[in-house]
């Protein structure tokens, strides 16, 4: 779908001072919004912006000084549901500054194609690189006094006036037809071009939520699938997948919630809130990576999270049904002191290719459960074996469970085995011993 028309998000303003406020406004829902910041003296720094709600504003390029004007261009991409705000442009020791914000939809953020022309003598150019088809190109012009501006051949100016003393700003617009070399002609002394191609979203890219709520529904993404909110599949067969990377925002929840649902990326599947897979059968899986900044929850039979590359989880993992598994070609990490790795039921696994690191607690609490690692499990804080046939197993280096006073390998009820490839320095077993065996030797074995 190609980029629409740009918009002016609230009408340009500029003052006869080092800063400058806009009245309120409330973008449109998921637009993209590019600030045009503009100073004015012979002292006067790159602008900054800030807005009333404390949102980041990305700078595209690193500002221009043209002598006696400065100039910068920043966006920012409004949320699914976006609030009244207020922008203000400062420019250190400016005696004038001036901020037009525009606003784009259907607009991604790659600005690769953009250029930077100045001239003083007034009538600056850029020259562009090939545009993409469905691109919307806009050009930027910042004047150190002088009248109206002509603007590159072919070009819609969304306003040409001085915002503010002796300072004229010049934003317009045109499709992927333009010319890639592009003038402007003008009265101004000092003067800024900015060329930038907006180019369309991503496939796949989704600001607000993903809800798939019907059985055999797919969200497909040949690059990278971004949700800022959250994504919900909640009927037996859903699926989402992307070739590139599944990407869900700060708040964001992944919830596999009917039987057979699937989430699969051949890159990284990025969560910074929780992943819920809540039904049997239900899978997630990585090619590179599962990055969960909060609980990975497996509560159904049969469910899996598994990852070619790393499963990294700085809160809980918690496989609390018969048969889940979670598993990783290379790294399973849960990175938070106060976190857990739970397996709840019988014949539940927690296996890596690579390394277990646990820095809370791994339960292993139903017969059959196991803990498997080909490098070696790591844990810093209580290692638990519950039920009988319950195994934890290394092939190349020790089992480490290490908590601030002991070392410890506890097996607690009925009768275990606690099997290390090097050797043991501490068993405990709390009812009785039943078997401590080392490959290489035994330290100390204490009931």
């Amino acid at each position: 779908m190609p980029v629409g028309t740009p918009t002016l998000a609230t009408p340009q303003i500029g003052a006869t001072a080092a800063s400058v406020a806009t009245a309120s406004f409330t973008p449109t829902a998921n637009a993209l919004l590019i600030a045009f910041c503009a100073g004015r003296g012979s002292s006067a720094t790159i602008p900054t912006i800030s807005d009333s709600l404390g949102g980041t504003w990305t700078p595209i390029g690193t500002g221009n000084d043209a002598g006696n004007v400065t100039g910068r261009l920043f966006y920012q991409v409004a949320g699914a549901s976006p609030s009244a705000m207020t922008v203000t442009v400062n420019t250190t020791g400016g005696t004038q500054a001036a901020v037009g914000v525009i606003e784009v939809s259907g607009a991604g953020t790659d600005f690769s194609n953009y250029q930077v022309g100045i001239n003083a003598a007034g009538d600056p150019s850029v020259t562009m690189g090939a545009y993409t088809a469905g691109s919307r190109v806009m050009v930027f012009g910042i004047g150190n006094a002088g009248a109206a501006w002509t603007s590159p051949t072919g070009f819609t100016e969304l306003f040409d006036s001085e915002v503010a003393t002796n300072l004229r700003l010049v934003p317009s617009y045109n499709d992927s037809s333009a010319s890639t070399s592009l003038s402007w002609v003008s009265a101004a002394t000092d003067s800024i071009g900015f060329g930038l191609e907006i180019k369309e979203a991503a496939a796949g890219a989704i600001s607000g939520s993903a809800s798939i709520t019907e059985e055999g529904d797919a969200v497909a993404g040949a690059s990278a699938l971004r949700i800022a909110s959250t994504a919900s599949l909640s009927e037996e067969g859903d699926a989402l997948t992307a070739s590139g990377s599944v990407v869900s925002g700060i708040a964001g929840t992944l919830s596999v919630t009917e039987a057979s649902d699937t989430v699969a990326a051949t890159a990284t599947i990025a969560l910074r809130a929780s992943m819920a897979a809540a039904e049997g059968s239900d899978s997630v899986s990585g090619s590179a990576r599962i990055n969960l900044a909060a609980a990975a929850s497996l509560v159904e039979n049969d469910d899996t999270a598994a990852s070619v590359g790393t499963v990294a989880i700085r809160a809980t993992a918690s496989i609390a049904e018969p048969d889940d598994s979670l598993s990783a070609a290379g790294t399973i990490v849960a990175a938070s002191r106060t976190g857990s790795a739970d397996i709840t039921e019988a014949d539940d696994t927690l296996t890596s290719a690579a390394v277990i690191n646990l820095k809370g607690s791994a339960s292993v609490t139903e017969e059959g459960d196991t803990l498997s690692t080909i490098a070696g499990p790591s844990v810093k804080g209580t290692a638990a074996i519950a039920e009988a046939g319950d195994t934890i197993a290394a092939r190349a280096v020790p089992l480490l469970v290490s908590s601030p006073q002991e070392r410890t390998a506890s097996v607690p009820a009925e009768d275990r085995t606690a099997a290390v490839a090097a050797e043991v320095r501490t068993v405990a077993i709390k009812a009785e011993v039943r078997t401590a065996a080392a490959r290489a030797e035994t330290r100390r074995a204490a009931a």
